[in-house]
């Protein structure tokens, strides 16, 4: 029997590595992030519709990542996954530049396509290295490490683009933001090395579709993806529009929008996504169904707590000095907490689910389903919901926003559904 892999590396080698991919995967969403602070001088600067914001985005964007994820995943796999990972932070961080000099709103989705392109070989290749290094019972946390760098990205994609932005104009936010990940692709590329795996087994002929069909085929995934990317919707939907419903109904500046909803982000998001992480840690060791059960309980939670938020009216007001802090924002803390339940227990358990050669296409193929699902329909269905109810006025987002909670509860439903064939798969004398 071989040795694991992760027995040949050091505490510190692990963390280091940890460390480097989380801050790598901070880039990867300020890049993604960005666009949200920056949807109303856009849209205003280039006279277009909520719908096309939508777009621009969600499909624009995730189309691209989505499907080239998979491809750029089995290249991980077969090549280096490092250098992939170097290489597609070049191509986005470049690209996330270039969105400064768009002269049109087709330039601009066009150079938004090229992110999402460079962003393709991202997240797969950095869950499969992190599979690889840590041990199977800290996967869950080193996951939930790696996406808590979403909440540091929304803080300072938020609240410091908004800052950058009213300082010195939306298209200078991209330069300062693009222009960094490229240094960053090239100190992956020379410190942080590539495991040396084991030769591929039978199992794998060489064809791309075989692999994507026996994956599709493990037990429990086509429900975990299911379930990933019915909550995604409601919650890129959220995430993307946040800010324009907080300025539009709530009647908060643009910093004051993306101070907010940043410091929600970072402190809610991330004590939910490491909480959940530990939880199912030591849950799921006892019985394995809690790994898909917790991020149901989660989501469920989420719903009351967003819908309270979207709710709750925009006159109550607290005061901190001159500033004026809508209490809505008390329920968004408290539904990022939750709705960040579902990120790490899921990508751990896929990568729980295959075997070692074939994680960096497995977390491709969640990411698909995820992205497509979520980032692309998501910040469209809200944008042209919003649009549909347009004769409401500037309260329109709330209740598209408020409409996009029903693809939560289709997701807590995908995860109730996939706990028990999961379970069976990886701890086949059932529950404890």
């Amino acid at each position: 029997m071989s040795t694991p892999l992760y027995t040949q590396y050091s505490t510190g080698y692990r963390w280091y590595v940890l460390s480097v991919l989380t801050l790598g995967y901070i880039f990867n969403f300020i890049d993604r992030q960005v666009m949200t602070i920056l949807l109303e001088p856009i849209k205003a600067e280039f006279g277009a519709t909520d719908t096309q914001m939508g777009l621009l985005t969600g499909l624009a964007f995730a189309l691209f990542y989505a499907t080239l994820g998979v491809p750029m995943a089995r290249l991980a796999d077969r090549w280096s996954r490092r250098n992939v990972l170097a290489m597609s932070m070049a191509v986005w961080s470049g690209m996330t530049a270039l969105c400064a000099t768009a002269s049109s709103f087709g330039q601009l989705a066009l150079y938004r396509i090229g992110v999402g392109v460079g962003e393709a070989g991202g997240m797969p290749p950095s869950q499969s290295l992190l599979a690889d290094v840590f041990p199977p019972e800290q996967r869950s946390l080193a996951q939930g490490v790696l996406a808590s760098g979403t909440n540091i990205a929304v803080l300072v994609g938020l609240f410091g683009g908004a800052l950058l932005a009213e300082a010195y104009g939306w298209r200078n936010v991209f330069w300062i933001f693009g222009l960094p990940g490229v240094a960053l692709a090239v100190l992956i590329r020379v410190t942080v090395r590539e495991p040396v795996r084991v030769k591929q087994t039978a199992l794998d002929d060489g064809s791309l579709w075989v692999a994507i069909r026996r994956i599709i085929a493990l037990p429990g995934f086509v429900a975990i993806g299911l379930a990933v990317g019915m909550t995604a919707v409601s919650g890129y939907g959220l995430g993307v529009w946040s800010p324009s419903f907080m300025i539009r109904v709530h009647g908060l500046t643009l910093v004051d929008a993306g101070l907010y909803l940043g410091l929600i982000g970072v402190f809610g998001g991330i004590l939910g996504t490491l909480l959940s992480a530990m939880l199912v840690d030591r849950l799921a060791q006892r019985d394995a169904r809690w790994q898909l059960r917790l991020p149901m309980i989660g989501v469920l939670i989420s719903i009351p707590t967003q819908a309270l938020f979207l709710l709750w009216p925009a006159e109550q007001v607290w005061f901190i000095g001159s500033r004026a802090f809508p209490v809505a924002l008390v329920f968004m803390f408290f539904s990022a907490i939750f709705a960040s339940f579902w990120i790490a227990p899921s990508y751990a358990a896929v990568q729980n689910l295959v075997p070692a050669h074939w994680r960096t296409q497995a977390a491709a193929l969640l990411l698909f389903i995820l992205n497509l699902l979520g980032m692309g329909l998501g910040p469209l269905v809200v944008g042209w919901l919003s649009d549909v109810y347009g004769a409401l006025g500037d309260v329109s987002i709330r209740y598209a926003l408020l409409s996009s909670l029903l693809f939560c509860a289709a997701g807590a439903l995908g995860f109730a559904r996939a706990s028990e064939p999961y379970a069976r798969a990886v701890q086949p004398t059932g529950s404890a």
